[in-house]
């Protein structure tokens, strides 16, 4: 075989290859730029996780919120997670009643995050990352204070009979009065417990 054999050879060979690339060279810059593309869209894809509250907000506004919410972002989302769980708080009171007697009384709170409207955001507004905290010591020790405060209150109006005999009226009386503060804060009593007086 001849160096000019060799060198026809290869040329056909070369052609060929220049060929084939010719063919391929579209499909890989197209699955260059779909891969490129997936990418750049993952950057705006929020998965959400089942057991927190997703909140997605937009120039200060929220846009949507959900427990376990996966959704598409824009350029300049703010994308705000924390826990779903209810919380327990616990207090004790100490007030004369109307008779002047002393009386102690105990209880406790179970909230969670306000879902209707935009309570989970107020929520967020209200305690930030407290909420990420499993047990969140800034806004229990405020439901801790109010709920104090209002049994006390309650107490100095009722007569010891009534703090004994009917619970009840002084739990449904803690829970109206809380609800209406809580509401602004994007909290929601779920139950109001007297456990001891």
């Amino acid at each position: 075989m001849t160096t000019t054999d060799t060198g026809a050879g290869m040329q056909k060979v070369v052609a060929a290859l220049m060929s084939l690339l010719m063919v391929l060279l579209p499909f890989i810059l197209g699955g260059a730029m779909v891969f490129a593309g997936l990418k750049l869209a993952n950057k705006f894809y929020h998965k959400g996780e089942g057991k927190k509250w997703t909140i997605l907000v937009r120039d200060g506004t929220m846009v949507k919120k959900g427990i376990g919410l996966s959704t598409w972002t824009l350029p300049g989302d703010q994308v705000i997670t924390f826990p779903s769980q209810i919380h327990q708080v616990n207090f004790r009171a100490e007030q004369v009643t109307a008779e002047m007697q002393g009386v102690q009384v105990s209880g406790m709170l179970i909230w969670s995050v306000y879902r209707n409207e935009d309570g989970p955001f107020r929520c967020y507004k209200a305690f930030g990352e407290d909420l990420n905290l499993a047990n969140p010591r800034v806004a229990n020790e405020k439901l801790e204070s109010m709920s104090i405060s209002i049994v006390r209150d309650r107490i100095a109006n009722l007569t010891i009979n009534d703090i004994l005999k009917n619970r009840s009226k002084l739990r449904n009386g803690v829970k109206d009065e809380m609800q209406k503060i809580l509401t602004g804060w994007g909290m929601w009593l779920e139950t109001c417990e007297i456990q001891d007086v």
